[in-house]
C-alpha cells in the first residue's frame, strides 16, 4: 500500500514541466515572450524545488507528513487548474511557482520515508519511485500536444495534468486515513547540522546537479529545438515524448543494477560518457537516428539520476541522515540547475544557435565525471 501510494505521488511530480514545452511555441504565439522567457517558467518550479528542500524537514516536524503529502497534491492540482485561464498569460509563472512547491514538499519526503519504513526494500522502493517519476514525465511529454488538438486549446491540454494530481490525492487520503493525523519524523532535522562539510554529500550533490542541469534545459528545449529543425510540432513532441519513456525503463533497470552490480562506478561513467554523446549527436546531427538519439539520450540521462537517487537513502544509516542528506543534496542541485533552462534561452536569443546550446549541455555532462570517484559502496554520511 505504501509503495502503491508513492508511485501515484510520484507520477505527478513531472507532467507540469513535461507537458508545458511542448507547447512552447503556442505560447509564444498567444503571449509573443522571448525564448528566454519561456526559459523561466521552467527555471521557476526548479528553483522552487531547490530553496523549499531546506524547509521540508521542519515542516514535516511541525505539521506530519500525511499533511505535507495532502498539501503537495493540492498545490500541484491548483498550478495546471490554473493554467486553463489562457486569457492571463501572467498566470503560468503563478502556476510555476505552485508546482515547484509541490514538487518540493512531495519529493523531499520520498527518500526518508523510504529509509524508514522500507530499509530492506530500498533498491526496489527506490526502483518504483523512480519509474512512476519518469513515467510521470512521458505521460505529460508525449500527450499534451494530442490533447491540445483534441481539445482545440493549448491551455486546457495543460490543466488536464491535474486529473492524475487529484485523483492521487484522494487515494493517497483514503490511504492514510487511518494513520497518524501527526505522522511526525522521530527526530528534528536542522539546517545547521546538514552535511555541508562532508566530501562525499558534496559529491552526491554535485553529481545531481550537473545531471539536473542537463535534464531540465532538456526538458524545456527538446522539443522546441525540433520543432525549429523542421520536425511538426506534434512529431517534436512524439520525439520528447520518446526521450521522457525511455526514462521509464531506465530507472527501473538501472537502479537495480547499481545496487547488485560490484563494479558501480563504471556503470556511473557508462551512462554519462554516452549522454554526452547524445548530447553531442542532437547538437550537430539533428536528423541522424534521432529515435535512437533520444532514446539513449533519456535511458541514460535518467539512470544516472536514478542510481544517484538511491544512494540518498544507502547513505544513510537512519531517517534523520536521510532527510539531512536529501535536503542539503535537493537544495544544491536544484537551486543550480534551475539556471539552466533560463540560460539555455538566453544563448538562443543571443547566438540563435541549437548546436551551441546542446554542445554547452554535453560539456555540462562530461563534468559530471569529476563526481563519481567517490560514490564507493559501504561508506555512510554522518
Amino acid at each position: 500500500m505504501l509503495l502503491t501510494a508513492v508511485a501515484l505521488v510520484a507520477v505527478n511530480l513531472r507532467p507540469l514541466l513535461s507537458s508545458l514545452p511542448t507547447v512552447a511555441s503556442n505560447i509564444v504565439d498567444t503571449t509573443g515572450w522571448s525564448a528566454a522567457t519561456i526559459g523561466i517558467l521552467t527555471t521557476i518550479p526548479v528553483l522552487c524545488m531547490g530553496l523549499f528542500a531546506l524547509a521540508v524537514p521542519a515542516l514535516a516536524m511541525r505539521f506530519g507528513r500525511k499533511y505535507l503529502v495532502i498539501f503537495a497534491l493540492i498545490s500541484l492540482s491548483a498550478s495546471a487548474l490554473l493554467r486553463a485561464i489562457e486569457g492571463v498569460p501572467g498566470l503560468l509563472f503563478v502556476s510555476a511557482f505552485l508546482a515547484g512547491v509541490g514538487i518540493a514538499f512531495a519529493g523531499g519526503l520520498i527518500p526518508g520515508i523510504i529509509r524508514e519504513q522500507l530499509p530492506h526494500s530500498i533498491g526496489r522502493a527506490t526502483s518504483i519511485w523512480t519509474t512512476a517519476l519518469a513515467g510521470g514525465a512521458a505521460l505529460g511529454g508525449a500527450f499534451t500536444v494530442p490533447l491540445a488538438n483534441w481539445l482545440g486549446s493549448w491551455s486546457l491540454a495543460l490543466a488536464f495534468w491535474a486529473t492524475p494530481a487529484i485523483i492521487a490525492l484522494v487515494v493517497w487520503a483514503v490511504i492514510e486515513r487511518r494513520s497518524d493525523p501527526h505522522d511526525r519524523p522521530g527526530t528534528i532535522v536542522r539546517i545547521r547540522e546538514l552535511p555541508w562539510r562532508n566530501k562525499i554529500a558534496w559529491a552526491l550533490a554535485l553529481n545531481m546537479t550537473f545531471n539536473s542541469i542537463i535534464y531540465y534545459s532538456s526538458i524545456a528545449w527538446i522539443a522546441p529545438s525540433y520543432e525549429a529543425r523542421g520536425w511538426t510540432q506534434e512529431n517534436a513532441g512524439w520525439l520528447f515524448g520518446l526521450f521522457t519513456t525511455a526514462q521509464v525503463l531506465a530507472a527501473f533497470i538501472l537502479a537495480g543494477m547499481a545496487v547488485q552490480m560490484k563494479h558501480r562506478r563504471t556503470l556511473f561513467v557508462t551512462a554519462i560518457g554516452l549522454t554526452s554523446l547524445a548530447l553531442f549527436a542532437i547538437a550537430w546531427l539533428p536528423d541522424f537516428a534521432p529515435w535512437l538519439t533520444l532514446l539513449l539520450f533519456g535511458f541514460f540521462l535518467s539512470g544516472g539520476f536514478a542510481m544517484t537517487l538511491g544512494l540518498l537513502s544507502e547513505y544513510s544509516r537512519d531517517y534523520a541522515g536521510a532527510a539531512r542528506l536529501t535536503a542539503m543534496a535537493f537544495f544544491i542541485t536544484y537551486t543550480v540547475a534551475a539556471a539552466g533552462p533560463l540560460i539555455a534561452g538566453a544563448l538562443l536569443d543571443f547566438f540563435d544557435s541549437w548546436p551551441l546550446v546542446f554542445t554547452v549541455l554535453g560539456v555540462a555532462a562530461l563534468l559530471q565525471l569529476l563526481t563519481v570517484l567517490p560514490l564507493r559502496r559501504n561508506v555512510y554520511v554522518d
